[in-house]
């Protein structure tokens, strides 16, 4: 008879302490950047495409592939081949559906292609100076042929033989 008594009290407290505990909040937060390129932009949470001026084309964000029109049709392409995608403007698009490219002369209009000139790297050719001992020689025939430095250098060194 005792058992019961003990185990009747300690249901109470355990209900009355779960009753007077607050109320727990479960919060999840799941930020997902779906397939946004290294070279590309930041973009807001729900953006799926780029406008890319360069290739006249879109950036698919969600499906990681560039659409762009060729043979009179709009085409998905995994590579754009002979692009450095690192060298693109793309322009972010505040855009909702599948086609973007209905906008596609709106877009052309608003962000046209850049024009990039790429002007010739200049040859460098390093010159190592003079031939070892060839300083030492010039240095000499000047001496012999009368030219002496502004600074007083050259009678003698400063060691009183000079020429008069």
């Amino acid at each position: 008879m005792n058992f019961l008594p003990k185990t009747l009290c300690v249901a109470l407290v355990s209900l009355f302490a779960l009753a007077m505990a607050p109320a727990a909040k479960a919060q999840v937060n799941v930020n997902v950047n779906v397939g946004q390129p290294a070279w590309g932009p930041p973009v807001p949470q729900g953006t799926q495409f780029y406008y890319i001026p360069e290739i006249d084309g879109y950036y698919d964000l969600y499906a990681q592939q560039y659409i762009v029109f060729r043979n009179g049709q709009w085409v998905p392409v995994a590579v754009m081949d002979g692009y450095d995608p690192y060298q693109f403007h793309p322009v972010v698009l505040d855009y909702r559906g599948r086609e973007p490219w209905v906008y596609v002369g709106a877009h052309r209009d608003r962000y046209p292609r850049r024009v990039v000139v790429v002007q010739p790297r200049p040859v460098i050719v390093r010159q190592h100076g003079l031939p070892p001992g060839q300083a030492k020689k010039l240095y000499r025939e000047g001496y012999r042929e009368g030219r002496q430095d502004d600074r007083g250098h050259g009678n003698g060194h400063g060691r009183g033989h000079g020429r008069d």
